[in-house]
């Protein structure tokens, strides 16, 4: 059997994909596979621990594009570059991750005679593409050998009919437990951008109780939307309150820290930082996507809201920073859940299976 994979994904820094890719990659390392890892920076920065055995090679596809003959210039460029490399090496099959790389993947390999594996880790039908890529996605994804989701309901929709549903796994930070007191903190673990939706926690956070109570809101994360997200702090005048750490390497020393965990997001895949929290005993709120919902069980593991509930986002807020108690149950429970639900072993045996 063939053992030659290729991995294709824009970068190796700070992401959830990311960190699924290496955590998978490794394994299949440890399982005799061969694996080479394409990029489209030209920068290589990796962001997790990666295997020494692992070949990595950046194509330096990234190009600013100032219009549309630009856009389409460069996504030829970058389909050629594909192509070359995929001929180049002889691989068993093809990985790749995020939707837009999927695309250009496919119409790279079209004619070769491989089988892609394309991962969605995202909701699609609410993920802000473009018209063309959503058309694009919907013509060429016909042509991947599976489609690996990490949202359930995802198997239901005809457009996914080749779509297989792994769950996100529990990856540890740090193999040791160091202890840890915990503070009067909220936390949230996101990309700064849209999706992630940090203005209205910000919003909620400085109505509640917590600024009365000396509560400090923790954002750890990076994104565009970092120096709006300052200036809404400054205006609301909590800007003492609320700290952004941007990425840091030792991100478990936060979750041992904290006391609550929010994941305000407007839509997800499977969140990562959710999983992460639920394993560090947090108790959590967080809006109640198709993702959130496979994990928390309202008022059972954790606590649910309407997304874009400010009112409600913000009376779970009171609840949770009044009633350590309640704190107390919700975490422990969360822990356990995960710990069934995510475990290592479901994620790396389905990869096993789907590869095979």
């Amino acid at each position: 059997m063939n053992k030659n994979l290729i991995f294709i994904i824009p970068d190796l820094d700070i992401g959830g994909a990311q960190r699924i890719l290496i955590f998978l990659v490794n394994f299949l390392i440890k399982k005799g596979f061969n694996i080479k890892i394409i990029l489209f920076k030209k920068k290589i920065k990796i962001s997790f621990k990666l295997s020494k055995k692992v070949k990595v090679q950046s194509l330096n596809l990234y190009k600013p594009s100032f219009n549309i003959f630009q856009k389409i210039f460069y996504n030829l460029y970058r389909i050629i570059k594909i192509r070359e490399e995929i001929k180049n090496y002889n691989s068993y099959k093809i990985i790749s991750f995020l939707s837009t790389t999927n695309v250009l993947t496919l119409i790279a390999a079209t004619g070769l005679n491989k089988k892609i594996i394309v991962n969605e880790r995202n909701d699609p039908s609410k993920q802000q593409l473009s018209v063309v890529w959503k058309f694009l996605r919907l013509i060429f994804y016909r042509y991947a050998d599976k489609i690996i989701t990490n949202l359930p309901h995802i198997k239901n929709n005809f457009f996914y009919k080749k779509s297989y549903f792994i769950p996100n796994p529990i990856i540890l930070f740090s193999p040791k437990e160091k202890k840890i007191n915990k503070r009067k903190i909220i936390l949230t673990v996101a990309r700064l951008n849209y999706q992630k939706n940090i203005d209205l926690l910000i919003k909620s956070f400085s109505k509640s109780l917590a600024i009365k109570k000396n509560w400090r809101l923790i954002i750890l994360g990076k994104g565009d939307d970092k120096n709006r997200l300052i200036k809404l702090t400054n205006d609301l005048n909590i800007k003492k309150f609320v700290n952004f750490k941007g990425v840091i390497e030792k991100i478990d020393f936060w979750y041992k820290k904290a006391e609550i965990f929010i994941l305000p997001s407007r839509y997800e895949g499977m969140p990562n930082s959710l999983i992460e929290a639920m394993n560090y005993k947090k108790a959590i709120i967080a809006s109640n996507m198709p993702g959130t919902k496979y994990f928390i069980k309202n008022n059972v593991n954790g606590i649910l809201f309407k997304v874009n509930d400010e009112k409600r986002l913000t009376n779970n807020i009171n609840l949770l920073i009044t009633n350590k108690k309640l704190r107390k149950i919700l975490g422990n429970k969360a822990y356990k859940d995960v710990n069934r639900i995510a475990n290592p072993e479901i994620f790396l045996n389905s990869w096993l299976k789907y590869l095979k």
